[in-house]
This record gives structure tokens, sequence and C-alpha cells, in this order.
């Protein structure tokens, strides 16, 4: 189905909503998918174009969307967020803006630089907060020439971005207390809810589309790093609470194969395509579902295997054979295998399919364009 002009209590489709900064995910109980959708919301993309990006179904698009406005998770221009819970006064010294860089106590600049602890507080809702942050120092002192060059360079990202990722980077290396940013001997609890405020901040996806030149780079480790940190603290802890467990009522298997798909959709953005091959594969191997075939065929021919991107996009056709975006998943992992002959007969055929979506007949149709351009050079 096409995109509609407009979504029942939301409005129209060509609206551009931003995510409530007062929002909190984890008091909502934002699964996967939703989280996902949250992702691509950044004020400056239409909801139509959110929807279609999205890669899900149009429908199913439009009631995650839907639903994150029901959270109190969106915010159509002009709207103003609800207050957030304020924070009690914290015993800590109080922090000094980038420009008191002596102090060794900046955490952020103004707008982007409040503490984590008082972050915390605020979203705890009791003016209180469980969590004790180890301050970001992001005045830079002694920068290296790559982060001056950073600093320096024309990209889409503030200043204060980028003086925060260049700050994290500085602590990979260090143990996974010091890269989450909080005290050792923090409750996992607590810990979760730091890891998902900083996974918020840091996703690769938060800036896509964007310039981000040599920051790029740094941010998929920066990100990796944090991702890496908190697994490490949490692993334990899920090792000891599944033991017990595992006699009396054991993951099901389909439970597991999600498990897996997650794991490799995070590392897929994180940079690690290996990675995520491997986990996509194991994910196929104990619960083979389309999502799983879609996202390992994208990813392979991100990765710039061809014969594994084949694999996987014939496997997601056979589950959907009438699914256009199946059968163009399928012709690129041909065009990319240098079947050019299979992939033209696919794309004849997904475009004799019923489309109502106008974006994937506009691509379908470069697509078969650009491959019989290639045709006639061979």
């Amino acid at each position: 189905m096409s995109v509609p002009a407009e979504i029942p209590g939301i409005g129209s489709t060509a609206l551009k909503p931003k995510v409530s900064p007062t929002f909190d995910p984890l008091r909502a109980g934002v699964g996967p998918e939703e989280y996902f959708v949250m992702s691509r919301i950044d004020g400056v993309t239409s909801l139509r174009d959110i929807i279609v990006t999205t890669g899900l179904p149009v429908g199913h698009a439009i009631s995650i969307v839907s639903r994150l406005r029901a959270m109190g998770a969106l915010l159509l221009p002009g709207e103003s967020p609800a207050p957030a819970p304020a924070p009690a006064p914290s015993a800590a010294a109080p922090v000094s803006s980038a420009n008191a860089a002596g102090s060794g106590r900046v955490v952020m600049e103004a707008g982007v630089a409040e503490s984590r602890s008082a972050r915390m507080a605020a979203a705890d809702g009791r003016g209180e907060s469980k969590v004790v942050a180890v301050p970001l120092d992001v005045s830079l002192p002694d920068p290296s020439p790559q982060e001056l060059a950073i600093l320096a360079a024309d990209l889409d990202a503030s200043e204060s971005e980028r003086r925060t990722v260049l700050a994290m980077a500085r602590r990979i290396g260090a143990d996974p207390w010091t890269i989450l940013g909080v005290a050792k001997g923090t409750e996992l609890s607590e810990l979760k809810k730091v890891y998902f405020r900083l996974s918020k901040e840091i996703h690769p996806d938060r800036y896509y589309g964007k310039r981000l030149g040599p920051l790029a780079e740094v941010l998929s480790s920066v990100f990796e790093s944090v991702r890496r940190a908190y697994s490490q603290l949490t692993e334990a802890k899920k090792q000891r609470e599944r033991a017990p467990a595992s006699a009396s009522s054991p993951q099901a298997p389909a439970e597991y194969a999600v498990e897996l798909f997650e794991r490799g959709c995070a590392a897929e953005v994180s940079g690690d395509l290996a990675g995520a091959l491997q986990l996509f594969a194991a994910s196929v191997r104990v619960d083979p579902q389309l999502r799983v075939f879609r996202r390992g065929a994208s990813c392979a021919l991100n990765a710039k295997e061809p014969k594994v991107a084949l694999e996987y996009a014939k496997k997601a056709q056979a589950i959907a054979p009438d699914d256009p975006s199946c059968a163009r998943l399928l012709a690129r992992a041909y065009r990319a295998s240098e079947e050019l002959q299979l992939a033209e007969e696919v794309l004849v055929f997904a475009l004799a399919l019923p489309i109502d979506n106008d974006v994937l007949m506009a691509e379908l149709r470069s697509d078969l364009a650009m491959v019989r351009k290639l045709l006639t050079q061979a």
C-alpha cells in the first residue's frame, strides 16, 4: 500500500516530527521496532519519508508511528514537550562551562552539556539518581591533530556534539565502567538506563545522511566501545540468571532467534558487517524469518558478499514471491553477482506486480534502466 496523505490522530504525513526531549523510552516500554522507527525521527524528515525508509510494510510502520505518538514520544511542529520532573539539587560540585576548561569537571557544553547524573535524576521521576556519574571532560586538553581537524572541519554536527564524541573516544580502552561514564558498582538496572541514553546520543543512525567526514569513524568506534562495555558488565549477570532457569524454563528457539537478529542489527549499525552476517546466519538456522533474510541480504551487499546476498535474497523472495521489495533486493543481488540478464528479468517481473508505493515504483524503474544500460555496455 502507498503512504496515505494523513494518519488518523496525527495529521498530514508531510509533517516533520521530532522526538520529545522529555520522553523516557525505558519508562514507556519502547520495543526494538519502535526504537528503530524512533531513531529516524529527527525534526527534518517527513512522516512519509520516515515510513518509507524504515523498510517495514507501510501499515505496520504507520501503526508503530501511531503508538509512539500515543506514548508521547512524537512532537509535531509547533508543539512543546511536557515538562520533565525537576531533579533534586545535587551534592556534587557545580559543573563548569566549556570556557572553564581548567577545572576538569566539564561534562558538556550548554544545551547538550548537563551532567549525566542530572539527566538520570530527571528521568528517575523521584528527583534523585542512583547513578554516580564520571565527568566527561569535553574541554579536550592537549588536543591531537586529528581532534583539531575534526573540530575545525565543515561537518553536519555541532561543536558540542563533536566534543562529546571526541571526549568519549578518549575513554576507549579504559575499564567498562569508565567508558559508560559511571562509578564502579553502579547497579545493573541503572546501567541499562545509562546505556539506552548513551546509545541514543551516539548511535550512528542519529546522523544518517549527514556529512561527518573523519568524525564518522570515531563515532562508530565510540558506539562500539559503549556497546562492548555494557555487554561486558551485563553478561555475567545474564549467565547467572540463565543457569538456574534453564532446567525449568529454557529460552524458546524463536526468542533466541530474535535475540540473535537484534544483535546482528546492532553489529551492522556499528560497522561490524562480518559479525552481523554471522549472527544473521545463526538466527535463520534457529528460526528462518523473512525479515532476517531481507536484512541479511542487504548487509551482505554492503559487505561486498554477493553470493551470500543472493542466497538470502532468493530465500526472501521464496517466502514473499509477490512482494516487489523482495524482488528488488533479489535483482540487486543478481546485479552484484554480475548476472545482469537475471536481474533484468526479476525487475520486469516486479514492475508487473501491484505496487501502491510510488517511491518503490520509481526505484524499480531506475534499477531497470541502470541494468539495461549495463547490458548494452557488456
